[in-house]
């Protein structure tokens, strides 16, 4: 993809006197680059200005007219879905099949939050009350994107954003600049008036930048604890700036004697291995009833050698490459890492597929032996195609397996029996429960977020205008005084509320 520059104030603007240069390869195909793009921290500035001179105007234009804008952006989605599915596959590697999957999910935000989604920032006037309250833009959003999903977690932030009146400065992953960069292209081409989205490229500085900047209201941040960190701590002394920050999971599922582990098998198989693994809700522990647990990984080791990998344009790749040669290095050293025991491999994951040139793996398996929520392997987000198998002798222990972790964005449960499952909603320690379906996937007309140190209470999805607003309360009464009222002496309050 040819590099147009940033976008400010409706614009493209090269930059002409870099900080550096990104150069992003294929994974699927390492010799081949696919985007390239300089870039400079005083670029920030620049698109800080623009959103924050086109907030009054888009502010006023109020609801109705801000929708007319984003049914025009889903018509050009709608249009280009194809070419942005296969930017996705060629920049992140993201199998086509699934990268069409998340090129339609744009449209689909975009309907579901201007109304489903509106109803948590809608007016509301109170029985009884000589008032209302609002909920009011916080100004200028900054939207930093991850790679996995490199086009509708951005989407997620930006589009409740700016059907609440907010206006944007988005920096996308490093990894994933060329496919943001087509995503604003269509912006353009619907039309939004200037400054109302700007993006600006970049590394770790250009976000440190943006993240920090005193005219920012909201940092919008998915992707790693370490990174999530590092905003609030660039950010402690500015207390008025919100911050949504998902910040990724070790996600649990609990198989019960009962379950059907045919279903559950597919399941998790499929959960722990979409996208190579790298999703926030992908499943990389699975806690089972000693009963079942020689079976279930019997099936789940059968079926993860059925998985067929390749190049992100083939059609019937199920997994494509991992993003980077770094998350490469990372996993393979992650395969030798049994902590001492701890762990007994079931199937070793490692290097896949040596006649092509790209980063592709195969699925590990690990047993273990012993709990370690601070161990090397069992604590740490791997962020790739892994499980480990945990076995419960009670559902009591399952539960305090599950929980045994820093983490917590999704976990399952899997059972005959809604009863049990629903005695795990009192004990599991998770922002998404699910019943007989992974933990991977997700629903946007539901909240999306974790706790622990998966986020900071600002679920996603269908409540994600909550992050974009505040509320302002308004009370009222009709013009008009009664000069008696004060006439005489002494001077009382009055007032009938």
């Amino acid at each position: 993809m040819d590099y147009q520059g940033n976008y400010i104030a409706g614009a493209w603007s090269r930059v002409t006197t870099p900080d550096g240069t990104l150069t992003r390869e294929n994974p699927s195909r390492r010799s081949e680059t696919v985007f390239t793009a300089p870039w400079s921290v005083a670029s920030v500035d620049e698109a800080v200005a623009a959103a924050r001179a086109a907030l009054p105007a888009w502010d006023r234009l109020g609801f109705e007219k801000r929708r007319e804008h984003l049914d025009a952006f889903a018509a050009v989605l709608t249009a280009r879905k194809e070419e942005l599915a296969r930017a996705i596959s060629e920049e992140v590697g993201k199998p086509l099949w699934e990268a069409r999957g998340e090129a339609g999910a744009l449209v689909a935000k975009i309907k579901i939050m201007s109304t489903d989604g509106m109803q948590y920032t809608r007016e509301v006037n109170p029985d009884g009350v000589p008032g209302r309250y609002v909920h009011r833009p916080l100004g200028v959003l900054a939207v930093l994107g991850p790679f996995n999903f490199p086009m509708h977690l951005p989407n997620g932030h930006i589009i409740p954003g700016l059907l609440n009146g907010n206006t944007v400065v988005i920096k996308p992953s490093e990894m994933a600049g060329g496919c943001m960069q087509l995503y604003v292209q269509c912006a353009h081409e619907a039309g939004f008036p200037p400054g109302v989205i700007n993006m600006v490229q970049g590394p770790g500085p250009v976000g440190a930048a943006l993240a920090a900047h005193r005219e920012v209201q909201a940092v919008l941040f998915t992707g790693s604890y370490q990174t999530g960190l590092r905003i609030k701590q660039a950010t402690l002394e500015q207390h008025w700036k919100l911050l949504a920050l998902e910040m990724g999971g070790k996600n649990t599922s609990i198989v019960l004697e009962d379950a059907n582990l045919d279903q559950v098998a597919h399941e998790l198989t499929q959960a722990a291995f979409l996208t190579c693994g790298q999703r926030c809700t992908a499943t990389s522990r699975v806690v089972a009833r000693a009963e079942i647990l020689d079976e279930l990984v019997d099936r789940v080791r059968a079926m993860a050698a059925r998985i067929t990998t390749g190049d992100a344009l083939e059609e019937d790749a199920f997994m494509g490459p991992i993003i980077n040669e770094p998350s490469y290095k990372r996993f393979l050293a992650s395969q030798q890492d049994d902590e001492g025991g701890k762990l007994t491999p079931i199937l070793r994951g490692g290097a896949a597929r040596d006649d092509l040139d790209g980063y592709f793996l195969s699925p590990g398996l690990w047993r273990a032996n012993e709990v370690d929520p601070n161990g090397t392997h069992q604590a740490h987000e791997i962020f790739g195609p892994d499980i480990v198998f945990y076995s419960a002798s009670s559902d009591d222990e399952a539960a305090r397996i599950a929980n045994a972790t820093e983490f917590g964005l999704a976990m399952s449960v899997f059972s005959a029996d809604r009863e049990r499952y629903e005695n795990f909603i009192y004990q599991l320690d998770t922002g998404i429960l699910n019943f007989n379906r992974s933990t991977a996937g997700a629903s946007s007309k539901l909240p999306f977020g974790g706790v622990k140190k998966s986020g900071n209470h600002r679920p996603a999805a269908v409540w994600a205008g909550l992050y974009c607003t505040y509320p302002q309360a308004q009370m009222q009464q009709e013009p008009g005084f009664d000069p008696a009222i004060s006439a005489n002496a002494p001077f009382k309050y009055m007032r009938d509320a």
